[in-house]
């Protein structure tokens, strides 16, 4: 598996963003299910996800207690979902996240995960940083499974 990481100030409009992209031993389809459905994202995202992913859909995901508003801005189904999401007692925190997959060859996937933050502060992007990183172990352990039993 293979993972990097980039966080960019761009500090002429005070936006930050985080980005991660990783190579994983599975599918498009399997990546896909992981990306698209609740139960997908309470498997490796969130801890709780009240949420149907299809466009201008809206609902809430629940992790360490934070429970987020979420509104579903795009889908392109097999391929990327974008996203905006805030910490329901804040708005101020909301930011926009895109998970784009591309197939690689002998059915594995690479996942690019970009958030963008609209006025947060470094410390913010730092602690939101962390939480993606320990996000994709999740995603990772998901695909050992498969590796074992192959």
């Amino acid at each position: 598996m293979r993972y990097t990481a980039v966080m960019s100030d761009m500090s002429e409009r005070d936006d930050l963003s985080i980005e991660r992209s990783t190579d994983l031993d599975l599918d498009v389809v399997a990546l896909w299910t992981l990306l698209s459905t609740a139960d997908g994202w309470c498997s490796w995202l969130v801890d709780q996800a009240e949420i149907t992913i299809a466009p201008d859909a809206t609902g809430t995901t629940t992790t360490d207690s934070v429970e987020r508003s979420v509104r579903i801005e795009s889908v392109a189904t097999g391929r990327g979902i974008g996203f905006s999401w805030w910490d329901r007692d804040d708005p101020s925190t909301a930011s926009y996240v895109q998970l784009e997959i591309v197939e690689l060859p002998h059915g594995r996937s690479h996942l690019d995960i970009t958030e963008r933050f609209v006025g947060a502060t470094t410390a913010t992007s730092c602690s939101v940083a962390s939480k993606w990183d320990v996000a994709l172990v999740s995603l990772w352990m998901l695909a050992l499974p498969l590796l074992v039993m192959a």
